[in-house]
């Protein structure tokens, strides 16, 4: 039920009458480690590697229009978000579900005769992991460039997620996530 108060909620947070929806496809690598408390798990060398997919739709502004010659234009936006993925090894998987918050940095350039835009940004996110649907958290950093005029973006983000685990013996009840993503949409 929280979850389900957690999306209204995020999707109320969206620019109502100019939001656009984007959808992203993302591949993710995350190296993980277990401790006995947070600063146990972050110096535990990596246990496991896994690898997994997301389905990103975020709800934003539409894009910054191409600057005039030799200019650059840029704003700041709140961008909630939805999501849903897995993560797995050779051995098992756990499906995710979870919504976050971007705060986004949109740039679009016209210098030297070529336009580039894209945009940078910071990410928190809540999440529901696993078959015991423990609670975590992850916090990225990211950017990503609009490679033609109908909005494809390509785009990478780095983070950690944090999640404390109860299925689990006491000196491995928290676990420590890296993650590398790699991402496309429109």
């Amino acid at each position: 039920m929280r979850v389900v108060g957690s999306a209204i909620f995020v999707i109320a947070l969206a620019p109502a009458a100019r939001a656009d929806t984007v959808t992203t496809f993302a591949a993710t690598i995350d190296g993980r480690a277990y401790g006995g408390s947070w600063s146990h798990a972050a110096y535990a060398n990596v246990t496991s590697v896994l690898g997994g997919a997301r389905v990103t739709m975020s709800f934003e502004a539409p894009p910054l229009p191409v600057a005039p010659p030799t200019l650059y234009i840029h704003d700041t936006r709140l961008v909630p978000e939805l999501f849903a993925g897995f993560l797995a090894d050779d051995t098992h998987a756990e499906g995710m579900v979870g919504a976050g918050l971007r705060a986004e940095l949109r740039m679009s350039s016209h210098r030297h005769d070529a336009v580039v835009r894209g945009g940078a940004y910071i990410a928190a996110r809540a999440i529901l992991i696993g078959g015991h649907q423990d609670g975590a958290a992850e916090f990225v950093i990211g950017s990503y460039i609009t490679t033609n005029r109908r909005g494809t973006r390509v785009g990478w983000e780095g983070g950690a997620m944090m999640r404390p685990r109860h299925d689990t013996s006491a000196d491995q009840a928290n676990e420590l996530d890296a993650l590398i993503t790699m991402y496309v949409g429109r």
